[in-house]
């Protein structure tokens, strides 16, 4: 499936993308080009709400690690003090902080490092894109919001998809199901 590609992130496994379609192909048999439409919006929707969980994933690692290489640069902070200079010349050329505990000053800078790392992570950087997106206002709320129009979409096409099947099969002996649509926005 040469869209495989188009549906994919650079880091996404296509070949577990193209096995989806050929699963669902199968399954769901489409006949024509509109039943094979159908299934493609199929596959790009489910393949979309897996990718959500990851993106959830992101945002807590991102929210975490963050958070977590914050507290180790203050903990670290905690082994520094800070020494009067008067002469302006010296505060310029020397040093005027000291490090009261070289071990767990390092220790946590390191931690700090390592959290940091983990943030920037490929997971974590996914769940900032989206939180970045979001303009940092309830990225979870936009997050449920884009999964059940996923979702809306995924069920609006399987559904037409079993309606032309269901007319296709009953060769006019039985009428094709009718289709409602129901839309739950409370508005």
């Amino acid at each position: 499936m040469v869209c495989s590609r188009k549906r994919s992130f650079p880091d996404e496994d296509t070949a577990a993308l193209e096995e989806l379609g050929e699963r669902l192909r199968a399954e769901l048999r489409p006949v024509g080009e509109l039943e094979g439409m159908l299934v493609d919006r199929i596959i790009a929707a489910y393949w979309r709400l897996r990718r959500l969980g990851r993106v959830e994933a992101g945002i807590f690692a991102w929210e975490l690690y963050g958070e977590l290489a914050a507290r180790a640069r203050q903990e670290a902070r905690t082994y520094e003090r800070q020494e009067r200079v008067d002469d302006d010349i010296r505060r310029l050329y020397l040093p005027t902080t000291k490090i009261t505990n070289e071990k767990k000053h390092r220790d946590a800078l390191s931690k700090a490092k390592e959290m940091e790392s983990m943030r920037d992570a490929e997971t974590a950087t996914l769940g900032k894109t989206f939180i970045r997106d979001s303009e940092k206002v309830n990225a979870f709320s936009k997050l449920s919001r884009y999964e059940t129009a996923i979702e809306r979409s995924l069920y609006k096409a399987l559904h037409e998809l079993q309606r032309l099947q269901a007319g296709r099969n009953s060769e006019g002996d039985v009428p094709p199901p009718a289709v409602v649509d129901v839309e739950v926005s409370g508005l």
